[in-house]
């Protein structure tokens, strides 16, 4: 008797089905139902002409293999969604970050959005309180270590950086990041960063004691024509981030 694709059915079924449960295991359960389909039905083909003795077995599997499918396609569904949901949630974000003070809505404490704060204004971040001192446009940055060239030009972020904890911590503000009038993110340039922190006798990573405060720079290399409106600070691990609006003057501009 012929009876293996009856087997294989039921059995690529039964795991297609498990895979099914999973979202984004769609693709895989998807598969594994059309071949449980037409394992099934050519095994209770063989079974019908007397070849297989297991065309019930056969039978289940191809049923499987339709549930599997089925699920498949919910899961192709749930995973769509929820990756069209977090497109839009960060859509939210940056277009919340990008606007202009005056255009910001008055419900915005009721937002889930990250609304910048003004230049000047103290932003919180436990255990730092931050306040962006100074934004200028540079082509190079120089120390007596190096020197740096931007492939576009530089903006040199200036921070005065205190610690209102009650413990020393380090400010880490290399996974900060400059949003322009496009949304577009720009990264830390971590060498030319961490260089002019060197540069000022105060590393980047150095402990900062409870009640100090110290001056860190952020620089980073934007496109010439790209115009820099926030600066999204991260200074502690784990932390929501501040967003706070750059200088927009002359020395901002394209």
């Amino acid at each position: 008797m012929r009876n293996g694709l009856g087997v294989a059915a039921l059995v690529i079924g039964i795991i297609g089905t498990l895979f099914g449960l999973i979202p984004v295991l769609f693709f895989v359960a998807g598969t594994l139902g059309l071949l449980a389909v037409i394992f099934g039905f050519i095994g209770r083909a063989r079974a019908g002409r007397g070849a297989a003795s297991n065309g019930g077995m056969a039978l289940s599997g191809a049923i499987l293999g339709l549930i599997s499918m089925a699920l498949a396609t919910w899961g192709l569904i749930v995973t769509v969604s929820a990756v069209g949901d977090a497109a839009t949630q960060m859509d939210q974000m940056l277009s919340s970050a990008t606007a202009s003070p005056e255009a910001a809505s008055p419900n915005a404490k009721n937002s889930q959005a990250p609304r910048p704060i003004s230049l000047g204004a103290v932003a919180k971040e436990p255990p730092f309180a931050l306040k962006v001192l100074s934004a200028s446009r540079e082509q190079t940055v120089s120390s007596s270590i190096d020197s740096h060239k931007a492939q576009g030009s530089y903006v040199v972020v200036r921070v005065l950086v205190k610690n209102t904890g009650k413990s020393p911590a380090a400010f880490d503000g290399t996974d900060s990041g400059i949003l322009d009038t496009d949304s577009k993110r720009y990264n830390v340039d971590t060498d030319a960063t961490i260089s002019q922190n060197l540069e000022t006798g105060k590393g980047l990573y150095d402990e900062i004691n409870p009640g100090q405060k110290v001056t860190r720079v952020l620089v980073f290399d934007l496109p010439k024509k790209a115009t820099p409106v926030v600066i999204a600070m991260f200074g502690a691990e784990g932390s929501d981030g501040s967003f706070m609006y750059l200088v927009k003057d002359s020395e901002l501009a394209n």
